[in-house]
Formats: C-alpha cells, structure tokens, sequence
C-alpha cells in the first residue's frame, strides 16, 4: 500500500516538474520573440534636422508625409519641410534657409546653380504631368486638344474663366509658357483671367468655385478630387505638359553668404538625396497613389 501511494506521489511530482519547465521554455520564448519585435522596430540615433525647401505639389499631394517617416526611422535624420511655388522655395535657398532644393522649374533651377548657389547639379529624378481641368460641361471645348497650347487657345477665343496660381511658381511658369505658345500676344484679360496669388490647393478651390479652367499638376487634382465636384481633367498628359522634379544641394560655400551666419547642413542633404534616389524610395514612389487612386502618381526618370 505505501508502495503505491510512493509511486503515485512521485508521478505527481513528475508531472508538476515537466509542466514548470515547459512554462519556463515558452516564457523563454516568448522573451526572445518580443526581443526581437522591438530591435526590428528601433529607430535610429537622432542626428539634426534637414531644412527642405520644396513645392507644394509634392507635398500636398502627400508624397512627403508618405516618404520621410521612413527616412527618418532609418537614418536618425529629422526633416523639416518648407512647402511654397517654386520661387519662394529657391528663395529660402539663397537666403540660407534650407539645405536642399526639392522642385520643378528648370529655367529657375539652373539660375540658381548658375548664381553659385548649388552644392549639386540638378538632380532630376522623377515626373508626373500637369493636367488641365475645367467644368464638365467644357464651355470652351478643350477636350480633345492634342496639346496644352491649342487648348489654351480655345480658352482665350471663348474668354472663359481660367485661375491661374499667379505666385511665381513651377506650375505658374509653365502656364506661362503654354500661354505663350498659345498666343504670343495674348493679352490676359481680368474679365476672365484670375490671378489666384496662391498655392495649387487654393487655386483648385477657387477654380472649383468659379467654374473655371485650370492648370495642375495631376497629383495634387488626384488627391483633393472629392472635394473638387465641378473639375474634372479634360487635357491630361500631353507632350506640352511633362513635370519633372530635381533635386538640388545648398553650398555652404555661395558667396552670397559670405559674412552672414548661414550654416548649411551638406551631410544631412547629402543622406536625404542619396536616399530619396536609392531602391527603397523608388519602391514606395512606384507604389503611391495605386491603392487610393488606382494609378501611380510620380514616375521615376
């Protein structure tokens, strides 16, 4: 009889024994796995702030709010951004107020590389389009024009309302541009031609409200679409209307910033140019814009 009561007490004990060790495994595990989570989800080091001076169309449209979280994690970098036309943004450049140039207006890129303000070439690296939109009931006929500049025309012929963002920026000089292919002599008349004075947001409301034509770049008409109802593109990716983004470095070195307290962050311009051109950005700026609007918005070059 104690024979058996043994034998039964040991079993239990046996038991209670493989049932500890076998927590003891999983907590291990489980450690490990949660260990693990964590090393894959730190970040990096924090190193200083880049100061971006860029235009409102990769912004807005949400391209930046979408890439640099990740550069950021990644490199320990924070990246500060400054959103204006194309001319106000070259501007805080040569004021010493940004450390890298993101925009899209050649003419104005390659005066300020020509002035010694550049550290860099012009750095082109990827494109969309600008798209004219206007009323569905296109008043002025322009839906089918083969390029910009005949529907522009078309436009000035029927003077039918047209906002133009009118702040010197890249889109604003690229009308201008299409204006002057379209009729040299053109005279713009304020009885149908408004100068918003704005960014491409503002200007798309007004427009919306106005019932009137504009030029946009696609992106930034994609991404305020639903609260756009009375706009709809009506010339889209014409030869005329190609938009192409550069990157551009601050030089420390400009001699418009001798004696003045500038500092220019290179390394910081440096890491963010290489990384927005490397394999990782290319990959998300493939895919941007496919699951919400069914296409991608910028296209590498």
């Amino acid at each position: 009889m104690k024979t058996n009561k043994l034998v039964r007490l040991f079993s239990i004990l046996l038991a209670l024994t493989m049932i500890f060790a076998l927590a003891a495994c999983t907590n291990t595990n489980t450690t490990t796995d949660e260990t693990t989570a964590a090393a894959e989800t730190t970040t990096a080091a924090p190193k200083g702030t880049i100061r971006l001076a860029t235009t409102t169309s990769v912004n807005d449209s949400g391209l930046l709010p979408y890439l640099l979280p990740t550069f950021e994690a990644e490199t320990g970098w924070k990246v500060e951004v400054a959103s204006a036309g194309t001319g106000v943004a070259i501007g805080y450049a040569q004021a010493g107020d940004a450390d890298l140039l993101l925009v899209h207006s050649k003419d104005q890129e390659e005066q300020f590389i020509a002035d010694g303000y550049a550290s860099t070439d012009r750095q082109s690296f990827m494109y969309n389009f600008f798209v004219l939109c206007g009323p569905a009931s296109d008043p002025a006929g322009v839906k089918g024009s083969a390029t910009a500049a005949e529907a522009f025309k078309k436009i000035a012929d029927a003077k039918q309302p047209f906002c133009s963002r009118g702040d010197n920026s890249g889109t604003h000089n690229k009308e201008m541009k299409i204006w002057s292919a379209a009729a040299p002599v053109l005279k713009l008349d304020p009885a149908w031609y408004t100068s918003v004075g704005s960014g491409m947001g503002d200007t798309l409301t007004k427009a919306n409200e106005m019932n009137a034509y504009v030029l946009t770049d696609k992106a930034t008409y994609l991404s305020m679409k639903d609260n756009l109802p009375n706009l709809q593109i009506l010339v889209n990716e014409s030869d005329d209307m190609k938009n192409t983004y550069s990157l551009i470095g601050v030089n420390p070195e400009a001699s418009a910033f001798a004696g003045k307290d500038v500092k220019i962050n290179t390394e910081g311009a440096n890491a963010l140019m290489e990384w927005l051109q490397g394999d990782e950005a290319s990959a998300l700026i493939e895919k941007y814009g496919i699951e919400e609007y069914g296409e991608q918005l910028f296209q590498l070059m």
